[in-house]
């Protein structure tokens, strides 16, 4: 299965070396959840606001659910602005 990740911000820092841009597709043998590719990338919880699956809002509730094939990941770190 294909999941494209988006990144965005200073979450970009945290894909792998060589990434063009802030997009990476993962092949997976076994559907991922949302937290586990974060996990995976090394992204701190913490710093991760809010996520879209396929252009719709992706509540803390459900980001333990297993990805489908060919959905798109899109993560935002908190904005600070002033």
């Amino acid at each position: 299965m294909k999941i494209t990740v988006k990144l965005f911000s200073s979450l970009m820092e945290f894909l792998p070396p060589g990434t063009s841009g802030n997009t990476i597709e993962l092949i997976e043998n076994s559907p991922p959840t949302p937290t586990d590719i974060i996990e995976r990338l090394k992204v701190p919880k913490a710093d991760v606001k809010t996520m879209m699956l396929n252009g719709t809002f992706l509540p803390e509730q459900e980001r333990n659910k297993a990805l489908q094939d060919g959905d798109v990941l899109s993560v935002w770190p908190a904005i600070q602005g002033g």
